[in-house]
């Protein structure tokens, strides 16, 4: 992910956790792609809130693709 300040950030979702969240059988690439409007959004939102100094990768998990999809005014992929 590169933020606005052209810092790249590492961004990861495991393949097991983008296929709970969607089973169709495209394969993890073909769900990368398919999500990858979602998954940037989620990226943003846990970069914004996250402690300056930690420069760690961020991890998208299930629960972010859970709250994601309950959550008002974030796209649902799936409808």
């Amino acid at each position: 992910m590169q933020t606005l300040e052209g810092k790249t950030i590492d961004v990861y979702v495991y393949a097991s956790t983008l296929q709970w969240f969607d089973a169709d059988p495209v394969g993890p690439v073909g769900l990368l792609k398919r999500h990858r409007a979602l998954l940037e959004t989620i990226a943003s939102e846990k970069f914004d809130r996250r402690n300056p100094t930690d420069a760690g990768p961020l991890h998208i998990s299930e629960e972010d693709l859970h709250r994601a999809r309950t959550t008002d005014g974030v796209v649902d992929d799936d409808e």
